[in-house]
């Protein structure tokens, strides 16, 4: 009875904190080679952006190095944050108040590498799943904007453990892309099965100063550890790419749909 009663709380627990865990992580069935997401056009200046994230600090931690690029070159880079990371599942978090912070902290990362806007879906944090809404509002970011590219979470290979938020992110923004039936690059992150990697160790320390631009979530020690723990992350896809510091993305070209 006692044990049956602790693995119930256990489940409970696993159930109700937003992370989720694969005992044996999804990776491709078919080869999964080098590919160029089209590299000249997407640092030419010329290429529209759109990223999609699940929380305010997503696009600092996961591809701070590769918006710098874009940035330096002038891309034209929108963004759609699906929540607001205002932790409202947490018992005692005063989630108006963060949001309103995380608000301000998502525009002021934006500006620093000159987003041209931020739409804000207002979902709830730690919360999401899979709905035609989330779907509807992506796509009409992407039929606003007509991006070459798309930046999301791979929410079909993620890595083992990750925030279902990312995971549920990730899906529908590549539903509203193919739904879109508009010829572009799909760039995910935070993937089990990168296929291009971007040197970014150029932007390393522009990366690290887009952290800390999110003071409400990483500050004092806590920040030290958070840039050592994105560091490893960069040092890790560089090992496996030949440069010192990279970012690696699981990269798929959707072509025009007839």
């Amino acid at each position: 009875m006692f044990y049956g009663g602790f693995l119930a709380l256990l489940w409970a627990f696993y159930v109700y904190q937003p992370y989720e865990f694969d005992l044996i992580p999804k990776k491709p069935n078919s080869a999964n080679p080098p590919v160029d997401p089209d590299s000249k056009l997407l640092f030419s200046g010329r290429a529209k952006v759109l990223i999609v994230t699940a929380h305010p600090d997503d696009s600092s931690f996961y591809i701070g190095g590769l918006i710098t690029r874009l940035a330096g070159g002038r891309t034209e880079i929108h963004q759609v944050i699906c929540t607001d990371g205002d932790k409202g599942y947490y018992p005692f978090e005063d989630w108006k108040e963060n949001r309103r912070v995380r608000r301000i902290e998502a525009l002021n990362e934006a500006s620093a590498w000159g987003g041209k806007d931020v739409l804000f879906l207002g979902r709830p944090d730690g919360r999401m799943r899979p709905s035609p809404e989330i779907v509807t509002s992506i796509l009409g970011a992407i039929e606003r904007v007509r991006p070459d590219y798309i930046l999301c979470f791979d929410g079909e290979f993620p890595e083992r453990m990750s925030h279902r938020d990312h995971r549920v992110s990730g899906q529908m923004a590549m539903e509203a892309a193919v739904q879109s039936g508009l010829p572009l690059w799909v760039l995910m992150f935070q993937t089990n099965a990168p296929n291009h990697f971007f040197d970014i160790t150029d932007q390393w320390d522009a990366k690290q100063a887009l952290l800390t631009i999110h003071k409400s979530q990483f500050y004092g020690e806590h920040l030290t550890g958070i840039i050592g723990m994105v560091e490893s992350r960069a040092e890790r896809d560089g090992l496996r790419s030949g440069f010192s510091l990279a970012e690696g993305l699981r990269c798929v070209r959707l072509e025009r749909r007839k």
